[in-house]
């Protein structure tokens, strides 16, 4: 069986969304944000969610057209072929998996504040509950998710109108230390944490509806996502010197405790442990499917494809997946994984637009239910928008982008050559991706 099943809903797709949306961005990123750029680092959210919107739009109108496993990369081998799919699929999962760290890596941060145990300890943990989850399916991921964030966002919501009071002009001077070029660099990192629309997307494939219940996913967590970062970010850095901020190991407990005292503290800190497992949860989900798709292709080994007959969760990929998310957990840095990955999650966008573009253009091609409005003005904004942010990441990010594309570009050689010595000449290439909206039809 290399079908997944239709048993996420709109309210499931949501919580994905939201869930990887809104855990790791907030709550660990404005520590690496207030450190490039100050208070001027609003500035950088503002510009990261209207980046975010521009692609996201494009992004509805795939998911509606190709409604399958594996998000970006199924886009992109459907379209524009294996080797594209191939390096959509390995940038999209390298992206996700080196940057997982800032949201492993700040729960057991998090987690320490509150507990005393050790940072690394409690990542590992994290991802140990999150691939136990998983491996029992998707629809027990998805209710659990729901549930997390049921509490989670509550508890975000009191936290911004708690300190909606406290907010002066004192903590914003000096508001652009680092001046514009402090906005920039920042700019990537912060798109970092509008991260989760995406991951929708790559779960298209066991979303019931998936005509009605991706668009409206994608945009309802983009709306959700930014009211609450604008508030949150307008809390930490109109309260909190961002020198605080960038030392601190639990920046918006201790933000929380600056105007709240402890039981404030105590609160953020229960909101951000279950914000961030929700967030780990999306991640490992999202990023196995990514691994589950490609085994499927063929373009990884074929048992990374296999599904539990009881559970329907690919229990090969998810397995394998946790392990990987488990090693970068353990690096214990956020900035390197914010940095590192955050290269690999802007350049994942670029294939999937370059799809669509060729879609739009192809006459015989199904009209989706959803279309990009203005698409003349916004995919050429698009387009140069993720550009520009590749620009902006710098050294650091483009030499690990770089490092990981030459290995993907090992390990597809190594699997044309084993292809084509077991199948024999021109046979390695023709592993089918699965038609748009394969699997059991939606109820």
């Amino acid at each position: 069986m290399t079908r997944l099943r239709r048993t996420l809903g709109l309210r499931e797709a949501l919580a994905i969304g939201i869930g990887g949306t809104v855990g790791g961005g907030i709550f660990t990123l404005v520590k690496v944000a207030a450190d490039t750029a100050g208070p001027a680092a609003l500035v950088a959210f503002v510009l990261a969610a209207a980046v975010s919107v521009l692609i996201a739009l494009p992004y509805a109108e795939l998911a509606c057209r190709l409604p399958v496993a594996g998000g970006g990369y199924a886009f992109a081998r459907e379209v524009l072929g294996e080797r594209w799919g191939f390096a959509m699929g390995w940038i999209y999962w390298g992206g996700y998996l080196i940057a997982s760290g800032y949201i492993t890596i700040g729960f057991g941060e998090y987690l320490h504040a509150a507990t005393g145990l050790p940072a690394p300890l409690g990542a590992v943990g994290l991802v140990a509950l999150c691939t136990g989850i998983n491996l029992l399916g998707a629809r027990l991921a998805g209710w659990a998710q729901t549930g997390v964030l049921l509490v989670a966002v509550g508890g975000f919501t009191a936290f911004a109108l708690w300190g909606l009071g406290e907010v002066g002009t004192a903590t914003l001077t000096p508001f652009a230390p680092q001046g514009v070029s402090g906005i920039l660099l920042a700019t990537p990192v912060v798109f970092l944490a509008f991260g989760g629309f995406d991951m929708v997307a790559a779960a298209g494939e066991e979303i019931r509806r998936p005509e009605r219940n991706l668009p409206l996913a994608i945009l309802l967590t983009l709306a959700v996502v930014l009211a609450l970062y604008l508030l949150v970010a307008l809390v930490a850095f109109g309260t909190t010197p961002t020198r605080v901020l960038g030392s601190s190991a639990s920046p918006l407990a201790d933000v929380a405790r600056g105007f709240g005292g402890e039981p404030a503290r105590w609160t953020m800190l229960g909101c951000a442990l279950l914000t961030l497992a929700a967030a780990g949860n999306a991640l490992l989900m999202v990023t196995s499917r990514a691994l589950f798709a490609m085994a499927r292709d063929g373009l990884l080994p074929r048992r990374l494809a296999a599904v539990g007959p009881r559970s329907g969760a690919p229990r090969a990929a998810v397995a394998v997946d946790g392990a990987l998310l488990a090693a970068v957990a353990l690096t214990g840095s956020v900035s390197l994984a914010a940095t590192a990955g955050g290269f690999l999650y802007v350049l994942h966008f670029l294939p999937p637009l370059l799809a669509l573009v060729r879609l739009r253009r192809d006459p015989t091609a199904p009209a989706p239910a959803f279309r990009t409005p203005a698409p003349r003005v916004l995919l050429p904004l698009a387009f140069l928008a993720v550009v520009g942010m590749l620009a902006a990441t710098g050294p650091r990010g483009a030499t690990a982008g770089l490092v990981w594309l030459a290995l993907g570009a090992c390990v597809y050689g190594a699997r044309r050559a084993l292809a084509g010595r077991d199948q024999g000449p021109g046979r390695g290439d023709r592993a089918r991706p699965t038609p748009p909206g394969g699997g059991a039809a939606g109820t």
